[in-house]
């Protein structure tokens, strides 16, 4: 795939933007929400609402804990716990497959980069088959997925984002992350990748290395490739504040 590199600066090049998927550019958090609800109440459980509150962003490994803490199941390594989360799994595909909850923005950002030539790749912990079908809404424009069936760890463990980044042959420099959640962003600045933070507040007040946008609609080419982020230090969460737990972010799962 073709690349961008800023005229005004020749020795800066941003190569390639990584997305975080859910809560960044869909939001599906219903859709496990309720098939959570269902599947675990069929099988004997009862979800609590502080349970079902602890799955936004959970990690595979620890879905299937909090599966065994509604009592579905009787440990979270029986494999009933793994038949239980792959239903669930199944259901919230069925429906991001049917009708991807894209945000409002998605599209348009993600087209936009790939007119210009700029490589993507969605950095997520959700099932392959769920990050495949939103890369195919919005128009297969992602040069890698790195998914939660590959192995490269759960945010904020720097390996999704450092997986990424060498799939795609490039350095940390060369990219730019977009994230929603504290764990995703930390799991970025690990690498020394900059970052976009998509909310309200920025997560880690005096990193330098990160940007803040109110919504996706707010992300555009420019917030994203723009030459002043190369004077920007670099480095990991650790140097910006206390990393959080892995199950406190969201848009990683």
């Amino acid at each position: 795939m073709a690349v961008t590199v800023l005229p005004s600066h020749p020795g800066f090049t941003i190569r390639a933007v990584l997305w975080d998927m859910d809560g960044t550019l869909i939001d599906s958090q219903p859709f496990w929400d309720e098939a959570f609800v269902t599947r675990t109440r069929e099988a004997g459980g009862a979800p609590t609402r502080g349970i079902v509150e602890r799955l936004t962003g959970a990690s595979i490994e620890t879905a299937r804990r909090l599966i065994a803490e509604t009592g579905a199941v009787s440990d979270w390594t029986d494999p009933a716990a793994g038949d239980l989360f792959t239903a669930i799994a199944d259901d919230v595909g069925a429906r991001v497959a049917a009708s991807p909850p894209l945000l409002p923005g998605a599209e348009r950002i993600t087209s936009a980069l790939a007119q210009r030539g700029v490589a993507q790749a969605i950095v997520s912990a959700s099932p392959r088959r769920i990050v495949e079908s939103v890369a195919r809404a919005l128009g297969d424009v992602f040069a890698v997925t790195i998914t939660g069936d590959d192995g490269a760890g759960a945010k904020p463990d720097p390996l999704p984002y450092a997986t990424a980044v060498e799939r795609l042959g490039l350095t940390p420099a060369e990219c730019v992350v977009v994230e929603d959640s504290a764990t995703g962003v930390a799991s970025a600045r690990a690498n020394g990748i900059h970052v976009v933070q998509i909310g309200a507040t920025k997560v880690f007040p005096a990193d330098p290395g990160l940007v803040v946008v109110p919504d996706l609609t707010s992300v555009t080419p420019h917030a994203l490739l723009r030459e002043d982020r190369r004077d920007a230090p670099t480095g990991g969460a650790a140097t910006a504040g206390t990393a959080p737990s892995p199950d406190q972010h969201r848009g990683a799962r």
